[in-house]
């Protein structure tokens, strides 16, 4: 998958995991417990992790790059 492509793909879920949250503000049914925890357990940490990954993508991206190149180097010395 190109950059492009994960950054769209991030930020679709962004944007969607804050309009849950919107959703869940603004509607009659904020008051359900069952409600309260999937966006606390499930929407907020995505919103956070997705917003830190569209903010750092270039860090992650040489950062996970480095780890495959020597995953790739030890696997082609042992052999």
């Amino acid at each position: 998958m190109s950059n492009k492509n994960l950054r769209n793909v991030i930020r679709f879920i962004h944007l969607m995991a804050a309009a849950t949250l919107g959703i869940y503000f603004y509607s009659p049914i904020a008051g359900d417990e069952t409600l309260k925890l999937i966006i606390q357990f499930v929407t907020l940490p995505s919103i956070l992790l997705t917003g830190i990954a569209l903010w750092q993508q270039a860090y992650l991206n040489k950062l996970f790059n480095r780890n495959a190149r020597k995953t790739v180097q030890t696997l082609s010395s042992e052999n």
